[in-house]
């Protein structure tokens, strides 16, 4: 269970939070387990935050620029609308899914998920990058962590 300044949520156990950081626009938390996921949280009020778009747009582009030198993503990601539960309400997102060719040859595709989620005057942004591999275990954890997640 993580809970710091306003924020709870529960994560699995192998699963370790490695930053809360913030400043006057946003505060951070991410996320990060064994399978090579990374899941992040971002918290904005609620005049400053930006479309889901906008963050999934912004998000993708981080990832691309982060790409080592010799990887890149083939084609197009593929969108899917995901619907998940977020304290018994249920919400609606986006998933996008893509593979990253590595070398030439090495081909790993990646799914990305992103939820905006509205409490009272913040908004909150929780977002996960996991493997195809690790889909299930992954997608589990990520669960855990949207469906129990609360800011006050």
């Amino acid at each position: 269970m993580y809970q710091h300044d306003g924020v709870c949520f529960e994560f699995p156990e192998l699963w370790e939070v490695t930053d809360d950081d913030g400043d006057e626009i946003i505060r951070a938390i991410n996320i990060e387990c064994p399978n090579d996921g990374y899941y992040s949280i971002d918290i904005y009020n609620l005049e400053q935050a930006p479309s889901l778009e906008s963050y999934i747009e912004r998000s993708l582009k981080y990832f691309i620029n982060e790409l080592p030198f010799h990887c890149k993503i083939k084609g197009q990601p593929i969108r899917e609308i995901e619907h998940a539960v977020n304290q018994n309400t249920e919400t609606e997102g986006l998933k996008l899914k893509f593979t990253v060719r590595a070398f030439f040859i090495l081909k790993i595709g990646y799914i990305n998920s992103y939820f905006r989620v509205v409490s009272g005057n913040k908004v909150s942004f929780i977002s996960s990058q996991y493997p195809n591999e690790s889909a299930v275990e992954s997608e589990d954890g990520f669960n855990k962590i949207l469906s129990s997640y609360t800011i006050v």
